[in-house]
């Protein structure tokens, strides 16, 4: 995949692409951030000493959580599902009449939430994933109920769900594709994990189809996800780094030449470490954010700033120490690891029935790493955390683990 040199390209927020056209967003060395902040704070600071700098950024603190939700809600997928049905309907015309296409999302992508959207947008009929019991028992019953809506518009929007990395687990999903890639069951959607989907391909003939996903998020993109929407009034927000004092939205006069405005390292840097995955970088975004604990912070960093502290000011942490798994960590992490982003989640008691780990010791290790902010519970599954996720990747890349392909 390309790396995506110029990230202030003007582009639709919401894409759809091959797979092969993910185009990585620019990679800023940390050494050259560090540079980078260095010079905006000659630049802005007017020579202020670093210990006065570093001593503002120790005196903000978290936002309230009911601030945070303000400043930054759940992303809506409603629109990447627009997009996808723009794509779909264009090339498989309005009566959608025959194929399946396949639509990839990294991990907290949001991957089913685009194509839940879109199904009922449709009025397609939602698949549901089968049990851990029926996947093991090969779920007869469940391909039974897929055949048994007719041959209407339908969408699976989670195929992870319907495997599991054992000797009995995989049966059941290559009932299921021969089902959707035959037409037996009508033209729809299927929509898969990344990791699911690269594990998936090396087990299973996967006949020719068109296969999807999101365009990578750059900084361009993430400045208007994450901060356009609080440019105009009334309620005006501005966000400054709290490392140099810039506004990472500056006045709409100070622009590139094409037009778009500039993009700060700040959001830069989050869109590398996150590869683009919007999901991921939503969750980095929110992390970052700070505002000061009383009124004599922001008259001490007035002196030092540019822009004049004001009340509806967030100050952006440069800090971007997330959660990476230990480098001498033994090859049960690894094995673990692997083990929840193949599955994109698991339940306790079935991650028990995968892994050669004793009950006793991986439900330890679990709590370890829940501890260490590397995995977390969600709706019942373990899974590998959204702020985890990109140290995760690296470090079983590193250790000789098939990844996905993004």
């Amino acid at each position: 995949m390309d790396v995506d040199s110029a990230d202030s390209e003007a582009s639709p927020l919401w894409q759809m692409v091959p797979p092969g056209d993910y185009r990585l967003p620019a990679v800023s060395t940390p050494a050259a951030l560090r540079r980078k902040w260095k010079l905006l704070a000659r630049l802005f600071l007017d020579g202020a000493s670093d210990d006065t700098q570093a001593d503002i950024e120790t005196d903000l603190r978290a936002l309230s959580p009911a601030r945070l939700d303000r400043l930054v809600p759940p992303i809506d997928w409603s629109a990447a599902a627009n997009a996808f049905d723009q794509d779909h309907t264009a090339r498989g015309g309005a009566g959608l009449q025959k194929g399946v296409t396949v639509v990839l999302g990294q991990p907290h992508g949001g991957h089913a939430e685009i194509l839940t959207h879109w199904a009922r947008q449709r009025s397609a009929r939602l698949i549901a994933p089968p049990s851990a019991t029926e996947i093991l028992a090969s779920g007869a019953d469940w391909l039974a109920q897929c055949q048994d809506g007719g041959q209407g518009l339908w969408a699976l929007p989670a195929l992870e769900r319907c495997y599991l990395r054992h000797a009995n687990g995989l049966a059941l999903l290559r009932g299921f594709l021969d089902l959707a890639f035959s037409g037996k069951i009508g033209p729809g959607v299927i929509g898969c994990d990344s990791w699911a989907w690269a594990y998936i391909q090396r087990l299973c003939a996967i006949p020719s189809t068109r296969v999807l996903t999101l365009q990578a998020f750059d900084g361009a993109a993430l400045v208007e996800l994450l901060l356009q929407p609080h440019a105009d009034p009334p309620n005006v927000v501005r966000f400054f780094s709290a490392h140099t004092g810039a506004c990472l939205l500056p006045e709409p006069e100070a622009t590139h030449s094409n037009g778009a405005p500039p993009v700060s390292a700040e959001l830069r840097q989050i869109a590398a470490y996150c590869r683009g995955n919007v999901g991921v970088a939503w969750h980095c975004w929110r992390e970052r954010l700070r505002t000061t604990p009383d009124p004599q912070v922001l008259e001490a960093s007035s002196e030092t700033h540019p822009e004049p502290p004001q009340k509806n000011a967030v100050w952006v942490s440069p800090d971007m120490d997330l959660p990476t798994p230990a480098t001498d960590a033994g090859e049960d992490t690894a094995l673990l690891l692997h083990t929840l982003l193949l599955h994109n989640g698991l339940p306790a008691e079935v991650l028990a029935a995968l892994l050669p780990i004793a009950p006793a010791r991986l439900h330890l290790q679990v709590l370890q790493l829940e501890a260490t902010g590397l995995v977390e519970m969600c709706a019942a599954r373990w899974q590998v955390s959204a702020l985890a996720y990109p140290g995760v990747r690296d470090f079983l890349r590193a250790r000789g683990y098939h990844t996905d392909d993004f």
